[in-house]
């Protein structure tokens, strides 16, 4: 790719990856890393003059493919688990118009602005009401 200055490289982290979850801390930390590579990485490529590759931080919310049964969202209309088709679509789109980061559903993007600009303890209210800190109560797993 750097020889040619030309591709795209997709990184799947999770919105955990933009946001601490109780009960998911190892999970956050590795995710928070695919986050901060796919950020570095941009920047790499970008002050090495490879303008034409381009990255790509995906960032969805749960995805119903068995590895987080269990796990609940409180406001399901808000913050909906998502199907795994739906996910694709959208990085291949992504991808097609060279976005920097894909966060899904699109309502994170409000909720991670708001993280930027929001005392903790607000942030703290904020993720209560939503049930952050209780999506993993009846977490099960991939049995």
């Amino acid at each position: 790719m750097i020889k040619r200055n030309h591709g795209h490289v997709v990184n799947i982290a999770s919105s955990a990856g933009l946001i601490g979850v109780n009960g998911l801390a190892d999970y956050c930390a590795s995710k928070f890393a695919a986050v901060g590579f796919d950020e570095s990485l941009r920047f790499e490529l970008q002050s090495m003059g490879r303008t034409g590759i381009h990255t790509t931080v995906v960032c969805p919310f749960f995805i119903s493919t068995g590895m987080f049964e269990g796990a609940k969202t409180r406001f399901p209309f808000i913050l909906p688990v998502l199907k795994p088709e739906f996910v694709a679509d959208k990085i291949v789109d992504a991808v097609l118009c060279n976005q920097t980061m894909l966060c899904l559903p699109r309502i994170l993007y409000v909720f991670f602005a708001l993280k930027g600009v929001l005392p903790h303890t607000c942030l703290q209210l904020l993720c209560d009401h939503l049930g952050v800190n209780n999506f993993m109560d009846e977490f099960k797993g991939r049995q």
